[in-house]
C-alpha cells in the first residue's frame, strides 16, 4: 500500500513505477481514507459505522479530533491537508496558532475551518481510516486463503466419510499453520462445518 498525500503526488508516483505492475489500486490519497465507504471495502457496508472507528481511536486523540469529525467528512477532498491553494491561504491551513474552537458573530463557540486542528484531526481520522482498511484486507485475504485451503482438502464426497470436524481441523492445521493460526479454534470449527453442509448440499 502505497499513500499519497494529494493527487499531483499520487501521479507522480505511479508515472515512476512499472505501468503493468498493477500499482493503480495499491497507491492511494490519504483523504480516501476518510470515507467509511472506502475503509469498509471488504466488509459489509453494515459493520463499518462512524462509532466503530471512533471506537478505535485513542480517547485523548478523539476528543481532539471530534469537534471537526463532521466537517472533516464533508469537506473530505485532498486540499484538506494541504494541496492547493495560493501561499497566504496555505500558510494559514498550517498555522498552528490558529485557535481550535472560534466565535460567530451570535456568540456561537464553532471549530476553525483553518489553521492546524482541522488538519490534526483529518490526519487522526485519516490514519485510523488506514488501521481499519489495513485490518479488514488483512481479513479478507485469510478468509479466501482459508477457504482456499478448504476446498484443497475436502472436496469430495469420501472426504465427507469417516471425518469429524476435529480431525478435518488437524487435518487443515498440518495444510498450514500460518492460515490456520490466524483463526481461532471456534472459527475455524464454524467454517468447516460451513463447508462440509455445502457439500453434502451438493453429493447427498
Amino acid at each position: 500500500l502505497i499513500i499519497a498525500i494529494n493527487e499531483d503526488i499520487q501521479s507522480r508516483l505511479l508515472m515512476s513505477l512499472p505501468p503493468d505492475g498493477g500499482y493503480e489500486h495499491k497507491c492511494r490519497r490519504l483523504s480516501e481514507f476518510l470515507s467509511l465507504d472506502f475503509c469498509g471495502i471488504h466488509q459489509n457496508p453494515t459493520t463499518i459505522t462512524d462509532q466503530s472507528l471512533q471506537d478505535m481511536m485513542n480517547p485523548s486523540f478523539w476528543q481532539r479530533a471530534k469537534p471537526f469529525y463532521k466537517l472533516v467528512q464533508k469537506n473530505a477532498a485532498d486540499d484538506i491537508f494541504g494541496g492547493g491553494g495560493s501561499d497566504e491561504s496555505t500558510s494559514l491551513r498550517n498555522s498552528i496558532s490558529q485557535p481550535r474552537m472560534i466565535m460567530t458573530d451570535n456568540g456561537a463557540a464553532i471549530p476553525n475551518q483553518y489553521g492546524w486542528p482541522l488538519r490534526e484531526a483529518a490526519m487522526l481520522m485519516a490514519c485510523t481510516g488506514i488501521t481499519r482498511f489495513c485490518l479488514d484486507t488483512m481479513d479478507a485475504q485469510f478468509e479466501t486463503a482459508f477457504q482456499s485451503l478448504l476446498q484443497t482438502h475436502f472436496h469430495r464426497r469420501e472426504h465427507l466419510e469417516n471425518m469429524s470436524i476435529s480431525q478435518a481441523d488437524d487435518q487443515l492445521r498440518k495444510g498450514s499453520f500460518a492460515i490456520t493460526g490466524y483463526f481461532s479454534p471456534q472459527q475455524r470449527q464454524t467454517r468447516i462445518e460451513h463447508h462440509f453442509e455445502a457439500l453434502r448440499s451438493k453429493f447427498l
